[in-house]
C-alpha cells in the first residue's frame, strides 16, 4: 500500500510518502503533487517510509521537479533510504537535478 500524507504551511508543503512508489501508485503521488497550495515556494519530499521505486515513479519525481522548478517552487527530496539513493544515484538523478537537492538517511 502506499500513502501520500501532506502538511503545509505559509511557504512550505511537505509529503512524506510511505510503501512502494511504482507505475501503480504513481497516480497517489501525482495527486499528492497536485494538493500543493499556490503559494507554496518550497516542497519538501520525505521518502524515509519509500519501499521501492520503479522507472515510471522516477520518471514522475523527475518530471514534477522539473515542472516546479520552472515555476520557482524548490523541491527537495529529502531522508532517502540508502538503497533508494543508490538507486537514484545510479541513474545520475542528482546530478541531472542537482545534488543539493537530494538528503540520503546514512
Amino acid at each position: 500500500m502506499f500513502e501520500v500524507i501532506t502538511c503545509h504551511n505559509e511557504s512550505i508543503s511537505c509529503l512524506k510518502l510511505s510503501g512502494e512508489l511504482d507505475i501503480s501508485t504513481v497516480e497517489k503521488f501525482r495527486l499528492g503533487i497536485e494538493s500543493i497550495p499556490e503559494t507554496s515556494t518550497e516542497v519538501h519530499l520525505d521518502f524515509s517510509c519509500v519501499e521501492f521505486v520503479d522507472s515510471t515513479s522516477i520518471g514522475n519525481l523527475v518530471q514534477v521537479m522539473n515542472q516546479m522548478r520552472a515555476q520557482g517552487v524548490k523541491v527537495m527530496v529529502k531522508r532517502i533510504p540508502k538503497e533508494i539513493y543508490e538507486v537514484f544515484d545510479l541513474l545520475g538523478i542528482p546530478e541531472l537535478i542537482g545534488e543539493e537537492y537530494f538528503e540520503c538517511l546514512i
